[in-house]
């Protein structure tokens, strides 16, 4: 993808301190931030669970007591089974309004009488009806009453529990009492039937004041904002804490193929946990409700506590992280304004080295490469100047040489017409060395001129010291087309003769020899002069090694050569000497074998 090439490339660019951070950024806050995320997540998903579950149990606890008590009141409902007068009663047939015997009033009375005792305080009706009119009902602060008839449309009537002889409960209504007061209560009825011919003797209905079960809700806490409700099958409410909650479409919720379950609901943008418990004797299902906020309350301040500890501590980290690229590229910076400085010329700088990690690595190479550049730049300038030196000092002359030349070619002319053959040979040779001089500009010659300008030279001494020198020159053919220092051979041929031959008695020899070996020029210059003492052998290669004087005026051939030899080509290459006291000097010269048509081929490489 695109956008990731250009990430990439912006953060290729970026400098080292930044990127340090960037990678700190990546591999510290967000795998934490992520870690936490999940691991928070996680937790409050455990927590709801382990939260669900014990509110689960305490519901099965709370329908256990509810059960308890309401199996209580459903044995209540067989005791008219126990009075054969109840059952005669119900059997009997009354109109409307028609009055009852004392002794079925007294009867009817001492079997209320024993369901009140049995049931506690908490019963505070008992309804009787029979099949063919009989009824008696006694409500709450009321007499009883014999002329109520029962609502035959009342949805209980239609259960199918009711109608195979079991108890049904009824959810919480109201009743009205003879003078007029309402009392809500919740009740329980069956069906009664005749044990020898199982024919339908009427009903009993049994109403109980709902307070005793508040009373048992009461003792069970879920939440400091829970809900708790006791709904009967069609989703109307029994009892209940907090009856604000729209208990039908949290009932809605409920898996029917379960009697028991928690489940999550959505009110009024709130999320709320629900656990649910189906009795099994009355049918009701008991429901638990609390907000998910309630429950996370303390997960939720756990958290911004964590979080709070993580932000700290990862803005701490960054901050050190920060810190600590920016301590650590700080030598790098201070080497960028350095080389900066170079750029612009200045030599004279310097890194300071104070550890010896990377950068101190990097940091004592620089001061290496400056000195190095600083030297080359002194070397440049050296041989530079240097050059001009030796050309100078190879003339040995302050005269204009074009003036000189021409001088010489007019003696020559002269000599010539007066017929002095000596005269004009010695000046046409010392004209070609003036020739060969001027055209010391070049950088480079090739051997075989450099040892005609040694021939001319040698031609000129021999005129001069007559029969006292005798020289000899060998070469090899493949050496002549080697490139060489002009001016190179002929001030050590001129030291032979100034300091070996002249200064000694009778004839003295000059052997000069070129030769290949491998890819090595070697040009051998010896005489069999007075030669050097131990002493004098050990200065002057002192000298060779150390100084950097190029004698010039001096008359030091051999240091001129020398140092000229390994500004061109660098110290590997350059004179040794050998010599004994009266035994002569042996020059050797050693230089890289560059071939005169390899050097055009570069040279049009080059251009």
């Amino acid at each position: 993808m695109k956008w990731i090439s250009r990430t990439i490339g912006w953060f290729k660019n970026q400098e080292l301190a930044r990127k340090l951070i960037l990678i700190n950024f990546i591999l510290v806050v967000l795998p934490l931030s992520v870690m936490g995320y999940f691991a928070f997540t996680r937790f409050a998903v455990t927590l709801e669970q382990k939260v669900g579950d014990y509110q689960l149990q305490t519901l099965k606890q709370l329908t256990l007591n509810l059960d308890t008590y309401m199996a209580e009141l459903d044995r209540l409902t067989l005791m008219p089974y126990q009075y054969e007068q109840i059952i005669t009663f119900l059997e009997s047939k009354k109109s409307h309004g028609q009055a009852l015997t004392l002794e079925e009033i007294k009867q009817l009375n001492s079997f209320v009488s024993q369901v009140f005792l049995n049931g506690r305080i908490d019963i505070v009706g008992v309804s009787l009806f029979g099949e063919n009119g009989a009824s008696y009902v006694v409500l709450p602060e009321s007499q009883y009453v014999t002329t109520y008839r029962l609502d035959e449309n009342a949805l209980w009537l239609k259960n199918e529990q009711v109608s195979n002889g079991q108890s049904t409960f009824i959810a919480t209504h109201t009743i009205q009492s003879t003078s007029g007061t309402d009392f809500s209560v919740f009740s329980i009825a069956r069906e009664l039937r005749s044990f020898d011919s199982g024919k339908k003797l009427g009903y009993i209905v049994i109403d109980v004041d709902p307070s005793v079960i508040h009373k048992i809700l009461s003792q069970v806490t879920l939440g400091g904002h829970e809900a708790l409700y006791i709904a009967d099958q069609t989703g109307g409410i029994v009892v209940g804490k907090d009856p604000s909650q729209p208990i039908e479409k949290i009932t809605s919720l409920m898996d029917d193929n379960f009697s028991e379950g928690v489940t999550h609901s959505t009110v009024s943008g709130e999320r709320q946990l629900v656990s649910y418990v189906t009795s099994s004797i009355t049918n009701w299902t008991t429901i638990g409700i609390v907000p998910v906020d309630e429950l996370m309350k303390d997960s939720i301040i756990i958290r911004n506590s964590i979080m709070l500890f993580g932000i700290i501590s990862v803005g701490l980290a960054m901050l050190m992280s920060v810190y600590l690229a920016f301590r650590i590229t700080k030598p790098l910076r201070g080497l960028i304004k350095l080389m900066r400085k170079v750029e612009r010329g200045d030599l004279l700088v310097s890194f300071p080295v104070k550890q010896w990690d990377e950068v101190g690595h990097l940091g004592k190479a620089f001061n290496t490469m400056v000195s190095k550049l600083s030297e080359l730049g002194y070397l440049l300038y050296e041989t530079e100047i240097r050059e001009k030196d030796a050309q100078i000092a190879a003339l040995q002359s302050k005269i204009n040489p074009h003036f000189l030349y021409n001088t010489l070619g007019s003696i020559s002319m002269y000599a010539e017409v007066e017929g002095n053959q000596e005269v004009v040979k010695m000046t046409n040779n010392l004209s070609r060395l003036l020739r060969y001089s001027l055209s010391g500009q070049k950088e480079r010659v090739n051997l075989r001129d450099e040892l005609d300008h040694v021939m001319g030279y040698m031609t000129i001494q021999k005129m001069r010291y007559e029969d006292r020198i005798a020289f000899h020159l060998e070469r090899d053919e493949a050496s002549l087309t080697c490139k060489v220092i002009p001016l190179m051979i002929q001030p050590i041929v001129e030291n032979a003769i100034n300091h070996g031959i002249d200064q000694g008695i009778g004839q003295g020899k000059i052997t000069l020899s070129c030769k290949l070996d491998e890819n090595l020029l070697r040009i051998v210059i010896e005489d069999d002069g007075i030669g050097m003492t131990e002493d004098q052998l050990g200065a002057i290669r002192r000298r060779l090694q150390h100084s950097k004087d190029l004698g010039g005026s001096s008359g030091n051939g051999l240091l001129n050569v020398h140092r000229r030899i390994v500004l061109q080509y660098g110290e590997p290459y350059g004179l040794t000497l050998e010599s004994m006291p009266y035994q002569g000097l042996k020059v050797m010269l050693t230089l890289p074998a560059i071939q005169e048509k390899l050097d055009y081929m570069e040279g049009n490489a080059h251009a």
